[in-house]
């Protein structure tokens, strides 16, 4: 029941967002607050991204996701994440069958904005938190097996990466994004792989619903 009671007061808190967002179409903030020696605007932005990389000499990509609260249309704070996609299947560790090597991080961040009229912006970032790296046997190879022992390796992870972005708006509170970023890590001890095999430039797209 407490979990339905937060799913539902989370829904009403979007849906709320959402419906003053249509209301204030081109509207940069939700909320102002007038202080002694100035006004304080709130906005709140939401987004999804998919990055370019390369791992171990492969292709590789990350999809991340956004959202913040943006102070004054200048300055965001908020959390954000990402997940590897290395579709690959691997074999080099074990004799019973194939593996995928899978990575995912979460933090926090802190954003300066640029706005160009009501039309773009541009933002310097800088997200830093904790993440994982592990390989799990492809589905066709669990069979039998318990959770346990679907896991060949498994290591924790700090991050840090800094980014840049440019948005523009395409409809509304609608945005594409082009994006563009370094993820750096502490030393992560996976087997086969180099301790810096996470480290190296990303380049993506992205959407995001915001009024900010």
């Amino acid at each position: 029941m407490k979990t339905k009671g937060i799913l539902i007061t989370a829904g009403m808190v979007l849906f709320s967002l959402f419906a003053k967002g249509q209301n204030n179409e081109n509207a940069n903030y939700l909320w102002s607050y007038e202080g002694k020696k100035k006004t304080t605007t709130i906005g709140v932005y939401t987004g999804l991204g998919y990055s370019y990389s390369e791992i171990s000499d492969r292709n590789a990509g990350f999809l991340s996701a956004r959202a913040g609260v943006v102070f004054n249309e200048k300055w965001a704070v908020g959390l954000g994440g990402a997940a590897l996609n290395y579709d690959y299947a691997l074999d080099e560790l074990v004799t019973d069958g194939t593996y995928r090597l899978q990575a995912a991080y979460t933090g926090m961040f802190v954003e300066y904005i640029q706005p160009f009229g009501n039309w773009g912006k541009a933002s310097i970032s800088i997200l830093s938190g904790q993440g994982l790296a592990f390989y799990e046997y492809n589905k066709d190879f669990r069979e039998g097996k318990e959770w346990y022992e679907e896991l060949i390796d498994v290591e924790e992870f700090a991050m840090f990466e800094p980014g840049v972005e440019l948005g523009v708006r395409v409809l509304n509170n609608w945005w594409l994004t082009a994006q563009a970023s370094y993820l750096t890590t502490s030393p992560v001890d996976l087997l086969g792989q180099d301790k810096n095999f996470l480290e190296n430039y990303t380049l993506g797209f992205g959407i995001k619903w915001g009024i900010y």
